[in-house]
């Protein structure tokens, strides 16, 4: 009779939450455990795009009943073709999300999954999109604006695989104001084509690293696609002096890395939460 009632319960708790989360967003998805809310393909109009722009985003398990409460952020960006929801599809990061919470790796948090396309997260990479400028213009407002998010420097953080370790390293070292912190797994530091620079040259262009973000590069040792230019923009960081993490270990250009990754990015993340 007892588990009855508490399976009662919790299915009670679960439809309450899953009420709160809704949205006007007819189409917006929203899947409830016992600690952590995942809303898929959330969305929102753009106008630097001319068009509607999805995202996912993971809530702690108290956003909807601790209505006062502000969380950090973490911006988790997916690789090439990819999308907003690979990182809930492939990379488990409700379960990561879950687990991390639970064990007090980092203390709860939001996670905004964005969808990039191809644009490698800069303008004019894929067919003219203009994607910097609908994240800095229109996204990052947007969730500033819906979500109870903190918007200081040291409780945002960044963090992407492949494609998405460019992005997020790119945003980094271009905007060292915005993030704490970034994590590139398996990225693509040293860029591709003539619009993506590398992520040492963009670094070199300061006359002071003093106030540019922590950093930690992340690739597997058997990865054929990054492993020789992640090594190649490390080398590069220790030449010019630049401080960072730089993590070489077993794997390749998969899912089991980086799911990995985001273990570890996160547990990094907890260190500056508790400082």
């Amino acid at each position: 009779m007892l588990k009855v009632r508490k399976n009662i319960l919790l299915l009670f708790t679960g439809i309450l939450i899953l009420f709160a989360g809704c949205s006007t967003e007819e189409d917006s998805v929203v899947v409830v455990t016992n600690n952590v809310s995942l809303l898929t393909d959330k969305k929102i109009s753009s106008a630097v795009l001319s068009q509607e722009m999805k995202y996912n985003i993971v809530l702690p398990n108290d956003y909807y009943t601790n209505t006062e409460r502000y969380y950090p952020v973490l911006y988790l960006f997916h690789g090439m073709g990819g999308d907003n929801s690979s990182w809930a599809e492939d990379g488990d990061v409700k379960q990561i999300l879950q687990n991390a919470f639970n064990n007090e790796v980092v203390e709860p948090m939001v996670v905004v999954m964005p969808d990039a396309f191809n644009t490698f997260y800069v303008n004019g990479y894929q067919s003219g999109l203009q994607y910097e400028t609908y994240f800095w213009n229109e996204f990052l407002p947007y969730i500033e604006e819906t979500y109870r998010v903190y918007t200081t420097r040291e409780m945002r953080y960044i963090a992407g695989l492949s494609m998405g370790g460019f992005g997020a390293s790119y945003y980094a070292f271009t905007y060292p104001d915005k993030f704490m912190y970034c994590y590139s797994m398996s990225g693509a530091v040293e860029g591709v084509g003539s619009v993506t620079s590398s992520i040492s040259s963009i670094i070199a262009g300061y006359d002071s690293f003093e106030e540019l973000p922590d950093y930690t590069m992340d690739c597997g040792v058997s990865d054929n696609l990054v492993f020789e230019s992640n090594e190649l923009v490390h080398e590069a960081l220790n030449n010019m002096g630049f401080v960072h993490e730089y993590i070489a270990r077993d794997g390749i250009h998969d899912w089991v890395f980086w799911q990995k990754s985001l273990q570890m990015a996160l547990e990094r993340i907890g260190q500056y939460l508790i400082n």
